[in-house]
């Protein structure tokens, strides 16, 4: 159905990122509805529905967990909560990066009927993500009631709340990056999946960060971004103090994926309409 820009208050096309971008985000009603949308469309005529996702997690972990503790030599009650506590951040963050090749590929349809700031599709996205994220805590608090349970009642707990802040920021940008590029150069959605599956084995998301030392610590954790993402919102879902380097890791990236996002979006904005 299409929308009449004057009456959906949208802008239009001719407003520059900067303007796309920050009216975006004000359209919380309109990213909202389509997160939500999407996800009621995925799950449709399932029992589970969402939760479905979450019988994943709880399966992975209980397999992974019970390998992994014996791999590694460690205890079950101590390695399957941080494992949970991984996966359950890991699940949100590479889901956002798998699928921002597609964001504006997938809602092409929208694009050639109306004039609109094509962030709000990102916005969607990143939500969608949350909305998943959100039902997968339940395989959290389940294993944690199990095996931490004083975990969920430190204060530090309230400490994932501006990680996952700080996720959800760094995911719209990577949205707009990864989905303008993946418009004009379809090679490029493929060569992220590739590189997100051999992440997951070279993050510390399966391991612990202390199991590396000298230069393989400083490659494989120090300068790998996607850990320090995992980190500010896995330490306090741990109970852990927060590791203030992460924090300023993702602070750079932060400032610096924006930058990146308004020069890459900025400049390719207008075209995406014409790739699709």
């Amino acid at each position: 159905m299409a929308i009449d820009p004057k009456t959906s208050g949208l802008k239009p096309l001719s407003i520059s990122a900067a303007e796309d971008i920050f009216s975006g985000a004000r359209r919380w009603e309109l990213w909202g509805r389509l997160g939500w949308l999407e996800v009621k469309r995925r799950y449709r005529r399932t029992t589970l529905g969402p939760f479905w996702s979450s019988f994943t997690l709880l399966l992975l972990v209980i397999v992974m967990g019970s390998v992994g503790s014996g791999l590694l030599g460690r205890d079950s009650s101590e390695y399957l909560p941080f494992l949970v506590a991984g996966l359950v951040v890991w699940s949100m963050v590479s889901a956002i990066i798998s699928e921002s090749g597609s964001v504006f590929t997938n809602g092409a349809p929208l694009i050639r009927q109306m004039n609109f700031e094509y962030s709000v599709l990102a916005y969607g996205l990143v939500w969608r993500n949350f909305i998943a994220f959100l039902h997968n805590m339940v395989v959290y608090v389940a294993i944690m009631l199990i095996y931490m349970p004083h975990a969920l009642t430190t204060w530090r707990l309230v400490l994932a709340v501006p990680g996952l802040a700080l996720l959800m920021v760094n995911g719209v940008w990577i949205a707009l990056v990864v989905g303008t590029l993946t418009a004009r150069f379809r090679d490029v959605q493929q060569i992220v999946q590739s590189v997100l599956q051999v992440a997951m084995f070279v993050t510390p998301l399966f391991w612990s960060p202390d199991s590396l030392e000298g230069s393989r610590r400083i490659i494989f954790v120090g300068f790998n971004p996607l850990y320090h993402l995992l980190e500010i919102v896995r330490d306090p879902l741990l109970g852990r103090p927060s590791n203030l380097n992460s924090y300023v890791a993702v602070a750079i990236i932060t400032v610096a994926g924006w930058a990146l996002a308004f020069v890459v979006y900025g400049k390719f904005r207008k075209r995406i309409a014409y790739w699709l």
